[in-house]
């Protein structure tokens, strides 16, 4: 079903909109690593109670790949990969992912900083339920609470 998606996104924006302003913004003032160059591999983990959302990126100069896997609590884990761009620490990807036995595809943002990886919140949500980002990245507000890199297992 593509409304659970839909849902989880909503519940995303929802929670960020209720984050105060300065706080998102303090995240995202400054870019101290600089990754648009050679290659470089990670893992990332964010981890509220039961819910978790895991990243395995694979940089290689401004292309990207991996595995994005999304488990909430009493919900159906979406898993998949993503594949895009990165510029100026901004990971522009799609994501395709199997959710409640369908394949969906669906834009995702993210912000690499230091050890930690950002999520964007979408600015809205067009009607099929698809995330819309602006195009401006300087723009773009992300999720306060990132994911940190951990030792990727083999």
């Amino acid at each position: 079903m593509k409304t659970l998606p839909f849902f989880l996104l909503v519940a995303a924006v929802v929670t960020s909109c209720s984050q105060s302003g300065s706080q998102a913004n303090k995240n995202t003032d400054s870019l101290k690593t600089d990754v648009t160059s050679g290659s470089s591999d990670g893992c990332f983990l964010k981890t509220n109670g039961k819910d978790s959302v895991s990243l395995q990126l694979h940089i290689r100069d401004t292309s990207i790949s991996g595995d994005l896997s999304y488990r909430y609590f009493e919900k159906d884990k979406n898993t998949g990969t993503i594949s895009g761009n990165i510029r100026n620490n901004i990971i522009h990807a799609q994501y395709a992912f199997m959710s409640e036995g369908v394949q969906s595809t669906r834009p995702v943002v993210f912000k690499l900083q230091d050890d930690k990886i950002y999520e964007a919140v979408p600015d809205s949500i067009n009607p099929e339920g698809i995330p819309v980002f602006t195009n401006n990245d300087a723009a773009l507000k992300f999720d306060v609470e990132p994911l940190s890199k951990i030792s990727c297992k083999e």
